[in-house]
């Protein structure tokens, strides 16, 4: 492999990517290169991030525990704070126990591919997030991919394929990451329960802003008790980092002896553990900034079509802004930086259809969307 002539050729298809630098994030802004963006580009939903609230409790837990966890929990033990936040999880998802993982990354993979193996057959919606993908990659189950969101093409393929396996799973973004559609639960549930096979949602993006009590899109479809593994991530709406499943005592138990995404990892800090608890809490009752997060985000994407700007399927504050090819949506996000407004480019092969990726959170204001339509409106 050439590495140095494949960097080459992603920089002339203008696919190269780079790390931004930044200095501070503050609320709604990132300072970074000496200047202050106004920040749509982050999946801080509740605006819990840099919170006071939040840095008191990390603040505490870190004189009460330290700063790391010393090994994994199976070689050192567990917290108290662990335990009550895995029991909290499991009733809040009408599931019997929870399980923490490092990430939303290690969760998929670790689940995915402990669970299930060779004789098993996935049905994964194509545009699932990538570590989907890549824990059924790694459990040598038969993958099969149905069209994003269509129930018929899924049906189809589960009466030519699952006949053939043993164990069947359905897997799920309950809100896809890059279009900001929701997932059709109910309508997954009727196909899971009719076949005999296992539902697994994934709330990364659903959690906090979702729901009643923000328990994410299978509270908001009433299926917390029909989905069999309810996984979900702290890194997005609660502010803080971490993941966690929750369902049956057995599977959780056998992927403590068998899952090595969490067996062989230094499980997460203290803090950050007690920021995901209060954060959690906090969100159940934040019924407030779930409604004007919603109506926000409905104002923006009408300003947008009334621009004759597409927004694909989006549904919730994630809002893709669809304004042309590679090179076109990369020039737009970078007139938009020159003019103090932050939102990535998200270009082939990473999506089909390149778009501005944006994400608006309970921080931003209308003045804030005003300032972004008037500044695309020369742009488009």
């Amino acid at each position: 492999m050439e590495i140095r002539k494949i960097l080459d050729s992603l920089k002339e298809k203008g696919l190269f990517r780079r790390i931004k630098d930044i200095d501070k994030i503050q609320g709604k802004y990132i300072h970074s290169m000496g200047k202050k963006f106004l920040d749509f580009s982050s999946s801080n939903y509740l605006g819990y991030r840099d919170s006071e609230w939040m840095k008191v409790v990390a603040t505490e837990a870190v004189e009460e525990y330290g700063m790391g966890s010393g090994a994994s929990r199976l070689v050192v033990g567990t917290a108290d704070i662990y335990r009550e936040l895995e029991e909290y999880i499991a009733k809040e998802k009408q599931k019997e126990k929870a399980l923490l993982f490092n990430s939303g990354y290690d969760a998929n993979i670790g689940i995915i591919s402990t669970l299930y193996g060779k004789g098993d057959v996935i049905y994964c919606d194509k545009l699932n997030h990538a570590s989907i993908y890549d824990g059924i990659k790694m459990s040598d189950a038969n993958m099969v991919r149905y069209k994003h969101s269509d129930i018929e093409d899924l049906e189809r393929k589960i009466i030519k394929t699952r006949k053939d396996h043993k164990q069947a799973l359905i897997v799920v973004d309950s809100v896809f990451s890059m279009d900001g559609d929701k997932a059709r639960l109910a309508e997954l549930v009727e196909l899971k329960e009719r076949y005999s096979i296992d539902l697994m949602v994934d709330e990364a993006h659903g959690g906090g802003i979702l729901g009643e009590r923000g328990m994410g899109l299978c509270e908001e479809e009433g299926v917390l008790d029909k989905v069999d593994l309810n996984m979900g991530t702290f890194s997005k709406a609660y502010g803080s980092q971490g993941a966690y499943v929750a369902t049956s005592t057995d599977r959780i138990e056998y992927l403590i002896n068998n899952c090595r995404s969490l067996i062989y990892t230094t499980s997460l800090p203290p803090a950050v553990v007690a920021c995901s608890m209060e954060a959690m809490k906090r969100a159940h009752e934040d019924k407030d900034a779930r409604g004007y997060l919603a109506a926000l985000s409905d104002y923006l994407r009408m300003q947008l079509r009334e621009m004759g700007v597409s927004t694909l399927g989006s549904e919730t504050n994630i809002i893709p802004i669809v304004v042309g090819d590679n090179e076109k949506t990369v020039e737009i996000s970078d007139k938009l930086l020159k003019a103090g407004i932050m939102i990535p480019a998200i270009r082939k092969p990473t999506v089909n259809t390149p778009r501005l990726r944006l994400s608006l959170s309970a921080n931003h204001t209308k003045e804030d969307v005003d300032n972004l339509i008037e500044s695309l409106k020369p742009l488009i």
